[in-house]
């Protein structure tokens, strides 16, 4: 599991979007929820994104 605060870029569907964990979902499945620097929050699985080093958000 992925610790809250982690930056991430979106892969898949809002692919290129930066952003980061808010939270886990409370479920079998490993589920996030991220804030994207667009301000939408969305639920998504690991293979929608990748994390990003803290230095390359601007």
């Amino acid at each position: 599991m992925l610790e809250k605060g982690t930056p991430i870029i979106m892969t898949k569907g809002y692919k290129g979007e930066r952003g980061m964990i808010l939270d886990t979902v409370n479920s079998d499945y490993e589920f996030y929820i991220l804030k994207l620097d667009n301000g939408i929050q969305i639920v998504a699985g690991p293979s929608a994104f990748e994390t990003a080093v803290e230095e390359e958000r601007q």
